[in-house]
């Protein structure tokens, strides 16, 4: 396995630990969410400017990012691989 391929293979593993990590926070987030009562959601940390909610905004988008670098790494290896490939 070239170097590249080896620091490429390391920072995937990163960010689907990241991922991970990402995704079980937002899991966390939304049973706390669902574990308050409706009124507490309108106007509390969950309402539309709450402090939860905008943190549950930044983890989303966070994660989507994370998703899309884990796409273009993968299609990256991937086109490395195939370049390597005897014709």
């Amino acid at each position: 396995m070239s170097r590249k391929s080896e620091e490429r293979a390391a920072l995937l593993s990163t960010l689907a630990d990241e991922r991970d990590r990402l995704e079980a926070e937002i899991e966390t987030m939304i049973a706390d969410m669902a574990g308050q009562p409706e009124a507490a959601r309108k106007t509390g940390d969950w309402a539309a400017d709450g402090s939860s909610t905008q943190r549950y905004l930044e983890i989303t988008e966070r994660l989507s990012d994370v998703e899309q670098e884990i796409v273009d790494l993968a299609r990256a290896m991937a086109a490395s691989a195939d370049e390597a490939k005897p014709h």
